[in-house]
């Protein structure tokens, strides 16, 4: 690789994997919005994956270590070859614990000279020892931390502790063109007539996501409406699982899992109204995604949701795991469409107003190219 310094500074954001998933899908458009600003290099810990090869499709160089396992400490020389050959100016990661420990640890030895890292989980996680342990290490000699949110912000300095010389709050953007409520629709192509009435959640199929409980409400919500569709989004560990429990449900004719759907506006354009029923989050990029598309949320209050779902004016939110409460919101839009479009609209016009991609680059590259 060429090594000839510019006056660019170079970044290389650190992660474990980079296969298809929320935060994922953030720093696919983040770093290659953030080549025009930065020399942008990308390292996976493990295998790159499909964002990965998407990443170097947009010419941005990615570097996989092929570990084999969370504890492969032979990733460690590769990772220190791979600074060496770089000489980044600033290791950018988010708050996976093993990418943060390299990263740490490589800030620490004076083999990096600044670090920043993107918090974007919102209390419990899973790993929390690795997590409270990689915290702890970091603890003096993150240069800046990036927070979604103002409350996440509180929460990470006064409950979790974290400690950084500087906070900065700079929220999720999507591009606003690509997810507008005009275009490509699914209707259809998934057998729906222009008057069904569609709900459906888009999430990875992990058990902090919670979408046993979007299958509960939704048998309550196809008992009281029978002529709806709801749809299922996604893939992951549990599909399996939830796939029986709807055959025990006897709703399986009425729930559709349709696995990974790589372009997913047209999802959002298809849908009526857009769940969300995970018990940790940061900041949901499916719920901003489907604002901007116009269509209204029924959500759980989770980590920085109220800052994207306004209840009652562009959608609901409600307890975790309130059965009875997601079902009620959920009928409560598709029964009544007046509403459900209005709510639809403020839900695009507060996207437009705070979850634009460019202001999100812009501010990373502030930040970044600040340090």
């Amino acid at each position: 690789m060429d090594t000839k310094r510019t006056n660019r500074k170079r970044l290389l954001v650190l992660h474990a994997t980079y296969q298809l998933g929320g935060a994922e899908r953030v720093l696919q458009r983040l770093l290659t919005s953030l080549s025009q600003y930065m020399d942008v290099h990308a390292c996976a810990l493990y295998e790159p994956g499909s964002v990965g090869e998407q990443l170097q499709k947009a010419n941005v160089p990615v570097y996989a270590l092929h570990g084999r396992s969370r504890t492969d400490w032979r990733v460690l020389p590769r990772f220190v070859r791979l600074v060496r050959q770089i000489r980044p100016d600033v290791v950018f990661t988010i708050d996976s614990p093993y990418p943060l420990l390299y990263a740490v640890l490589a800030r620490r030895l004076g083999w990096i000279p600044k670090l920043a890292v993107s918090v974007r989980t919102f209390g419990k996680v899973h790993r929390q020892r690795e997590m409270a342990i990689s915290r702890k290490l970091a603890s003096g000699v993150i240069d800046v931390l990036i927070a979604l949110s103002e409350i996440q912000k509180r929460f990470l300095i006064e409950t979790e502790g974290w400690k950084a010389r500087r906070v900065e709050v700079i929220p999720n953007g999507i591009d606003l063109q690509r997810f507008s409520p005009v275009g490509e629709h699914l209707r259809e192509q998934w057998q729906l007539s222009p008057d069904t009435p569609v709900f459906g959640i888009v999430s990875m199929l992990r058990p902090e996501k919670n979408v046993s409980l979007f299958l509960r409400a939704a048998q309550r919500v196809l008992s009281a409406m029978p002529e709806a569709r709801a749809f299922i989004v996604g893939d992951g560990v549990q599909r399996a699982e939830l796939e029986r429990m709807a055959e025990q449900m006897n709703i399986q004719q009425q729930v559709v899992f349709t696995g990974v759907v790589e372009h997913i506006p047209p999802v959002w354009r298809t849908m009526d109204v857009a769940v969300l029923t995970s018990r940790v989050e940061g900041l949901p990029n499916v719920l901003i995604e489907a604002a901007a598309c116009g269509v209204p949320a029924v959500s759980t209050n989770a980590g920085a949701v109220r800052d994207i779902v306004i209840d009652g004016e562009t959608g609901f939110v409600v307890m975790v795991d309130d059965e009875s409460a997601l079902a009620e919101r959920i009928l409560y839009l598709l029964q009544h469409p007046t509403e459900r479009k209005r709510m639809g609209e403020r839900a695009r016009q507060h996207a437009e107003a705070h979850f634009d991609l460019h202001r999100m680059v812009e501010r990373y590259a502030q930040v970044l190219q600040g340090l």
